[in-house]
């Protein structure tokens, strides 16, 4: 509804695996008639992706280029020229922008959070695309901090920019999520009230449930979710205990402080799980592991036989090869898109960062 009336910036700010970038393409399927259902129209950046420039004059440059703007080499040395070009084709023409993962141009950590662009022309095209007196577009930003610069520059125009925080799924939701992977949910269930305590621990992180399902659901558990309790209980327990020591003494309320805290200590309990699923993997299902940590050096979605290819490597056979895929899926550890008609396989920004953690100890590991 806010892109609808006055917005032309919307910001998506949470943790990482959260669900930002999903629920952008979400927000562009119900914007399908607002931009003319015209799919040329939605244009999405990820940031993630180090194989693309990702300074104001080269993106500007590639933007405009595909929407079929001549670029001169004088363009490109001159960044205010790019600057202006840019919003005004944006103001003049209707387009929703996406740009995943906004950290990654930003100066800054995951303990510190990230404040400042690397590159002040960023800043200059905000700054300028806000104070604009008319746009017909819209940008759409997914970052795991709001950017300083740009919460400074809307105090300006809090009309044109919305900024939304994004927490994990309600209980409902956990549920639901949980009954999708086909466990036992129901009221009576011996294990609901244990994938209750899981969901509010990782305060319904989508990607961390995921995960946690998976392993359930999966060898040796096979759905048996009070098994899974009784060897991993303790787990769920010291999470439970961090998170209420974050928490200690909000009662009257959670500033912005204590809400950051808060944050980074449900980042450090979702990445110290999903060091746990690793090192479970590759006790219980080796080349399914070593897939998982090899895979980690594509970028982007590729072929599903790219992935099936590394563990010819390894002498393994194509039975087996497909057999560590299918475990990987079993366990929500790779994620599946469907492109120009191929099936392409990645894996998910956070589950990558610790696979290829683990790709650098895989040669001693197995030498």
């Amino acid at each position: 509804h806010r892109i609808q009336d006055s917005f032309r910036l919307l910001i998506l700010v949470g943790t990482t695996g959260i669900g930002k970038t999903a629920l952008g393409e979400r927000i562009a399927v119900e914007l399908e008639s607002w931009f003319g259902g015209d799919w040329s129209h939605f244009q999405q950046e990820n940031f993630d992706d180090e194989q693309q420039s990702s300074d104001f004059v080269s993106v500007a440059a590639r933007w405009l280029e595909k929407w079929g703007e001549l670029i001169t080499p004088d363009d490109r040395k001159d960044p205010q020229r790019l600057l202006y070009r840019l919003v005004n084709y944006l103001c003049e023409n209707r387009y929703l922008v996406q740009m995943d993962s906004l950290e990654n141009i930003l100066q800054g950590n995951e303990e510190e959070g990230w404040n400042d662009f690397k590159d002040e022309w960023w800043v200059k095209f905000f700054e300028s695309y806000l104070k604009a007196d008319t746009c017909q577009s819209c940008i759409i930003l997914t970052s795991q901090d709001l950017p300083g610069q740009i919460e400074a520059i809307g105090t300006r125009s809090q009309n044109f920019w919305y900024c939304q925080p994004l927490s994990g799924l309600e209980k409902p939701e956990q549920i639901a999520l949980f009954e999708k992977i086909e466990l036992d949910v129901t009221p009576d269930s011996e294990g609901r009230p244990y994938l209750e305590r899981i969901g509010a621990a990782y305060e319904g992180h989508p990607l961390a449930l995921r995960v946690i399902a998976g392993e359930i659901k999966d060898n040796p558990f096979e759905g048996n979710v009070v098994a899974y309790w009784n060897r991993y209980g303790n787990e769920v327990e010291e999470v439970e205990k961090a998170i209420a020591e974050a928490q200690e003494g909000q009662s009257t309320g959670i500033d912005k402080f204590q809400l950051d805290r808060f944050t980074k200590t449900l980042r450090r309990n979702v990445r110290s799980r999903l060091n746990k699923t690793f090192a479970r993997l590759q006790e219980d299902a080796k080349w399914a592991y070593i897939m998982l940590c090899e895979t980690s050096v594509y970028r982007c979605a590729v072929p599903e036989n790219f992935w099936l290819s590394h563990l010819e490597d390894w002498e393994q056979s194509g039975d087996k090869q497909k057999a560590a895929l299918e475990t990987l899926r079993e366990r929500y550890l790779v994620e599946e898109s469907i492109e120009n008609d191929q099936l392409l396989l990645r894996q998910h920004n956070l589950i990558r960062s610790v696979s290829l953690e683990n790709l650098k100890l895989l040669d001693s590991t197995y030498e």
